[in-house]
């Protein structure tokens, strides 16, 4: 068996898109031959318990981003030495750095001196973000030119990286992937009651509330939207920046009665807001301006989880994530004409729902699990 070493900033307990990444891959490979070294950033008080109950070990050192750039690459110093003390400890023969930067440019020292493989991810943003900083685009040139591949989450990010002279060949696509959903006991009667949607069609969207998640395209769809199907309900899950923008602009709009925020939320109860909504919608956009856009989806395969048919914007990551016209439909985020249509259809066409949701669910299922993703990993060469 290959002895893995996946060095990643970003891991859990701390949530985010990276994080849940990097774990579902290294929670399903061979444990006794997979090692984590992250970051101590959270504090062992967060952390502590959340390592002992992992089948992997894990390691954990003073190594941030939250610093200047040249405190990144003086951390990137130690991070070598350490490194290589795991390298011979455990034999490793693998290295997989679930960030690019800063960590990544140790990457191509280590091939050299130490002829062992490693793969660089590459998430999207953290791409097209070094483009805005000429030394910390050549670093990552540097390091990219020099893996033994390249591990994309999406065809779109990998796109990017050919438009900037990468050969394709070097570049491996590894989307995300779930959890199969565990049987659990579901009282969906308190959050029903809770959050007033008895006899409501429920729309949900799932997501950090930042503008590249089109939050607000919804909302001002929903007039539209209220004149076909009256008894419907947007229901957005999560908090973030855009919080206090999106509660004016329901009330602007006079649809207090029509949204509900739920705030941060639990497992638990955004499992059971899955199990009763209707529809799952999420317009994501390319912010061009700053270079942000959805990587992937993961939101999308988990509401195909629970037959959920979905809509989502047709850029970035998410064409990768949703079958069009199987699972759901890739739309313009900007035209509100083509949102109202595309979630009417969905509520007038009751058997088009209940087909999309199953065609999600088996396509889930069958394609989409980390123990179907993991086997691209170990198939890895270079």
């Amino acid at each position: 068996m290959t002895k893995r070493l996946f060095i990643s900033l970003d891991f859990p307990p701390e949530n985010g898109g990276i994080q849940n990444y990097v774990y579902g891959l290294v929670s399903n490979l061979n444990s006794l031959d997979t090692f984590v070294l992250t970051s101590n950033r959270i504090g062992e008080e967060k952390f502590r318990d959340f390592d002992a109950k992992q089948t992997f070990k894990t390691y954990r050192i003073g190594m941030t981003n939250k610093v200047s750039f040249i405190k990144q690459i003086l951390q990137a110093v130690v991070l070598f030495f350490y490194v290589v003390s795991l390298i011979r400890k455990h034999k490793i023969e693998e290295i997989h750095f679930g960030n690019v930067m800063p960590i990544g440019i140790i990457g191509p020292i280590i091939k050299r001196l130490l002829r062992i493989r490693y793969y660089p991810y590459i998430h999207g943003f953290d791409f097209l973000e070094s483009k805005n900083n000429a030394l910390k685009y050549k670093l990552v040139q540097f390091c990219l030119r020099h893996a033994n591949k390249i591990i994309c989450n999406s065809n779109y990010t990998k796109n990017k990286l050919m438009e900037s002279d990468l050969e394709e060949r070097n570049i491996t696509v590894i989307h995300p992937g779930i959890h199969k959903k565990k049987a659990a006991t579901i009282n969906a009667q308190s959050l029903i009651s809770k959050f007033m949607l008895e006899d409501r069609k429920v729309i949900i969207t799932v997501g950090r509330l930042v503008k590249r998640k089109g939050h607000d395209l919804v909302i001002k769809s929903l007039r539209e939207i209220i004149k076909i199907t009256p008894n419907v309900k947007y229901v957005i899950c999560g908090d973030g920046p855009e919080e206090e923008n999106l509660k004016l602009l329901v009330k602007d709009l006079d649809l207090e009665d029509y949204v509900v925020f739920t705030g941060s939320i639990s497992r638990e109860d955004l499992e059971t807001i899955y199990s009763i909504a209707d529809l799952f919608i999420m317009l994501n956009r390319e912010l061009t301006e700053t270079g942000d856009v959805e990587g992937y989806g993961i939101v999308f395969l988990e509401a195909g989880m629970y037959k959920l048919p979905v809509i989502g914007g047709n850029n970035g990551g998410v064409p990768d994530a949703v079958l069009h016209g199987k699972t759901g439909y890739l739309i313009d985020p900007s035209s509100q004409e083509e949102i109202v249509q595309t979630v009417s259809s969905f509520f007038m066409d009751q058997d088009l729902a209940k087909q999309f949701g199953n065609n999600g669910y088996r396509w889930v299922t069958e394609n989409c699990l980390w123990n179907h993703r993991v086997t691209l990993v170990e198939s890895l060469e270079g």
